[in-house]
């Protein structure tokens, strides 16, 4: 029998390496890394797990390989607490692997390698399943299964959240059927031109969208609903370790408060801080928050 979840995603998973030097090299220059952490990946799944550091129940689909950096992929999502009945393996394909290096500043270098699994179709979803969630949170990847989530997610009243980190021709047929945009720079300079936030974010509400937030690393972000002014929430202040999957903290912090229920303002506020905490240490997924620690953070900062 199902055990319905609060939250549903669909997307990439990864394995990180994440090494850590002083400087980074020039070219035909050796480094030695300073530290070097082998840990899960990916928008969905890092923003998945930040939401059980929450408390928030969650279930994955998407496809790994069937090699060592897929079962380390599966492993890291378990331990955690990650429903994942709907992780399939490709047993001859290959899991996709990033190697990140980080700077003393926390600036981050990605090489990435994407794997050869099969990717998700639209009968590896279970209907009964995304019906049942409360979510379904998004990358735009997997994009067959997601536009057949997306639809039943439509047709059952379940919000969508996209992490639109770049703007892909597949990812044009999600737009319509996301509730939640909560997209990079990037995303919103590919979609709407280079314009400001405020131009970027009324184009981005033109798709039908509840809300609309452009991320912007040390900046903070931008948002804005329908009908309503644009607002923006400033990045918190921590001594920065490490960068890496701020976006994925800040998507899994935005999700926690539509399901409390919290409007615009408060979702980027606390998903802010959920990204800010989640800079104290390597990788994407090591300094996640529990929720008592995001609400003693916000505690001591003014409003």
């Amino acid at each position: 029998m199902m055990v319905p979840v609060q939250v549903v995603g669909i997307g990439q998973c990864a394995c990180d390496l994440i090494g850590a030097l002083a400087v980074y090299p020039q070219v035909d220059q050796k480094s030695e890394l300073q530290h070097l952490n082998i840990e899960g990946g990916g928008p969905v799944a890092s923003a998945l797990v930040a939401l059980r550091r929450l408390d928030i129940s969650c279930a994955i689909r998407g496809r790994i390989g069937g090699d060592d950096f897929g079962d380390r992929i599966r492993a890291g999502l378990v331990t955690e607490g990650v429903d994942c009945n709907g992780l399939y393996v490709d047993r001859n394909g290959s899991s996709q692997v990033a190697f990140i290096v980080v700077d003393d500043a926390g600036r981050r270098t990605i090489f990435c390698h994407r794997g050869n699994s099969r990717p998700l179709q639209a009968d590896d979803i279970d209907p009964e399943q995304i019906a049942a969630a409360r979510i379904l949170h998004l990358d735009g990847q997997q994009s067959d299964a997601a536009l057949a989530a997306a639809r039943i997610a439509r047709d059952h009243g379940v919000v969508t959240v996209l992490d639109g980190g770049t703007l892909r021709d597949q990812t044009w047929p999600l737009l319509p059927l996301i509730d939640h945009l909560v997209v990079s720079e990037a995303f919103a300079r590919q979609y709407a031109g280079a314009g400001t936030p405020e131009q970027q974010l009324a184009q981005l509400l033109e798709t039908g969208a509840q809300a609309a937030v452009i991320t912007a690393g040390p900046a903070g972000c931008w948002g804005q609903e329908p009908g309503c002014a644009v607002q923006h929430q400033p990045a918190f202040s921590l001594p920065v370790v490490d960068t890496t999957g701020c976006g994925d903290a800040f998507h899994g912090g935005y999700i926690y408060g539509l399901l409390q229920g919290w409007g615009l303002v408060e979702r980027m506020r606390f998903a802010a801080a959920v990204a800010a905490l989640k800079t104290r240490d390597f990788g994407g997924r090591r300094a996640l928050p529990a929720l008592a620690e995001v609400e003693a953070f916000l505690s001591t900062q003014a409003q």
